[in-house]
């Protein structure tokens, strides 16, 4: 695995041990400021709205992350990718534009991304 991984939210909640998997070792995470909506909502159903187990588990979630990116230069581009069925798909689609402008690997639960341009990574 190369050393900078970019995860989508279902990445970094597997790297945070949120979700069950194998994940990349001695790797730096980076994610989209998107990401964290996502991980929250995620969270928050978990936890039935409990606001100190959010806190928690939202504190691991986004310690994983090395670095964070603006989404905003790739709304459009993610958009036009994943297309109008992809509403719960949108923050792995601009992960994974993320992935392929950085040239680096994608780490995501998401079965629904495929590149020909850079690797996926899922952990299972």
């Amino acid at each position: 695995m190369p050393s900078s991984v970019v995860c989508d939210a279902g990445g970094v909640l597997a790297v945070a041990g949120v979700l069950k998997g194998t994940v990349p070792v001695d790797a730096e995470f980076l994610a989209l400021d998107w990401s964290t909506m996502t991980i929250g909502r995620f969270v928050a159903t978990r936890h039935d709205g409990n606001p100190e187990r959010i806190q928690v588990e939202m504190g691991l979630a986004l310690s994983v992350v090395h670095e964070w990116f603006p989404v905003r230069t790739l709304v459009t581009e993610t958009l036009s990718r994943a297309g109008q069925g992809a509403v719960d798909a949108l923050d792995s689609w601009s992960a994974l534009i993320l992935a392929e402008t950085l040239d680096l690997p994608l780490f995501t639960a998401s079965d629904e991304v495929a590149s020909s341009q850079v690797d996926i990574h899922r952990p299972w």
